[in-house]
């Protein structure tokens, strides 16, 4: 009985302590030789890429300049890099792995774990 308890409340202190992340990258059509080369995930992280053209009105308004990577915690924003003036983007696998690990050590502290 002890045992199945310990169990309980281990799952449900690593389920409230989890967060899930999603790597986005979006670029045009006509940027496509730009594109950033990053794997289908990045710390067990799924990436996903989709094209500007296909995306939601609202999200093609906000999106000032491709390609643009966004990195969700939890379905929200967490993080986003965008290509300057010369449409290309200059991001590292490791920049995304930096990024995730200082996210969760901030949300981490911010819940006063």
């Amino acid at each position: 009985m002890k045992a199945l308890i310990t169990l309980i409340l281990l799952l449900i202190a690593s389920i409230s302590y989890s967060q899930e992340y999603t790597i986005a990258h979006i670029n045009a059509h006509w940027n496509a030789r730009n594109d950033v080369d990053l794997p289908f995930q990045i710390l067990g992280y799924k990436v996903i890429k989709g094209d500007l053209e296909d995306q939601h009105e609202n999200l093609k308004k906000d999106i000032s300049a491709v390609p643009v990577v966004i990195l969700f915690r939890d379905g929200k924003v967490a993080m986003f890099w965008r290509a300057g003036i010369s449409l290309k983007l200059n991001l590292t696998v490791k920049e995304i792995e930096d990024a995730i690990r200082r996210d969760k050590q901030a949300y981490q502290l911010a819940r006063g774990n």
